[in-house]
């Protein structure tokens, strides 16, 4: 499994771009710490990136999304963000999760100094790398722990009835 990533950069103001992964207002608009983010906080976005006539669109679309909730997407997406803007100070982002395709994902508006948007191949990858991680093998080792819990409770199922089996022995003895 992998995560699927695409970004793209504009020389503009990021108002179109906070009007289509709000779907018009149809669709909830987070912040970074996954809060609601209201008209005045998208006005104030918009203005940053107007300043900085400069934006840039992730989507974050992860193969398992059909897995996972809008808040368990929203959180691998702020913490796959964390990463990505730990030295890049003048980035602002926002997000929203869309369950209109086949597969779920998170589009992410991110504005700031051009300097600290800018991307090459390597930020590209480890940045799928680092949201892969957060998604795809959270998952897999969820999966995996719940199936040795299962297991476990199985095992001691069958080791209580069989204890069980060995006392009805003795007092039939």
């Amino acid at each position: 499994m992998t995560t699927f990533l695409q970004t793209e950069y504009r020389d503009s103001g990021a108002g179109k771009l906070m009007a289509y992964i709000g779907r018009e207002g149809d669709t909830p608009v987070h912040d970074r710490a996954g809060r609601l983010i209201s008209n005045k906080q998208k006005e104030r976005f918009v203005e940053k990136s107007e300043r900085h006539q400069f934006e840039r669109h992730m989507i974050i679309s992860p193969e398992n999304g059909n897995d996972l909730s809008n808040d368990e997407i929203g959180k691998e997406t702020r913490r796959t963000m964390e990463q990505f803007t730990k030295n890049r100070p003048t980035v602002t982002y926002a997000y929203s999760v869309h369950r209109d395709t086949e597969h779920p994902h998170a589009h992410v508006a991110m504005t700031g100094e051009k300097t600290d948007l800018y991307m090459d191949r390597g930020d590209v990858e480890n940045v799928r790398e680092t949201a892969n991680e957060r998604m795809v093998e959270r998952e897999r080792y969820k999966h995996r722990r719940q199936e040795k819990e299962r297991a476990n409770e199985r095992d001691s199922r069958e080791r209580e009835q069989e204890l069980e089996d060995e006392l009805e022995i003795e007092r039939g003895r």
